[in-house]
């Protein structure tokens, strides 16, 4: 069931904005793409969690670490029982001008890129192991 990924089409909504509406749509569409491309079979699960998003712009419009909190919370109750369970996450912002080889890149990410639209790359997968710090 996991690794599984999916794509958000368009333009992520910042945690700082005065559109509450907005945001609250972004969140929902949000909500409805992990719900759509969820395993079949696939519950929420208790396990931790690595995230990775990848925004994929044209022009950069937000600050990266304000349009990932939204995402995350999103995916509570669907992919995950609480975002307490990311244990690892990884945050990128690629522009499109930077691919030169669709080939090298995931076919889900190289079809996306193809729309010509921006969009979000969200990858679950399992967290690397673990490295406790001693006392």
């Amino acid at each position: 069931m996991i690794p599984f990924e999916f794509i958000i089409t368009g333009t992520p909504v910042s945690l700082q904005t005065n559109n509450r509406a907005k945001l609250q749509e972004w969140k929902a569409k949000v909500r409805e793409t992990a719900a759509e491309v969820l395993p079949i079979g696939m519950e929420a699960t208790r396990e931790t969690v690595h995230v990775i998003i990848t925004h994929y712009c044209i022009v950069q419009t937000s600050d990266l670490d304000n349009i990932v909190k939204p995402i995350v919370d999103s995916m509570n109750s669907i992919v995950y029982i609480d975002d307490r369970q990311v244990t690892d996450l990884t945050v990128k912002r690629r522009k499109f001008k930077e691919f030169a080889d669709l080939a090298a890149i995931s076919p889900l990410i190289a079809e996306a890129l193809g729309a010509g639209e921006e969009f979000i790359y969200v990858k679950i997968d399992q967290p690397t192991n673990p490295m406790e710090l001693e006392r």
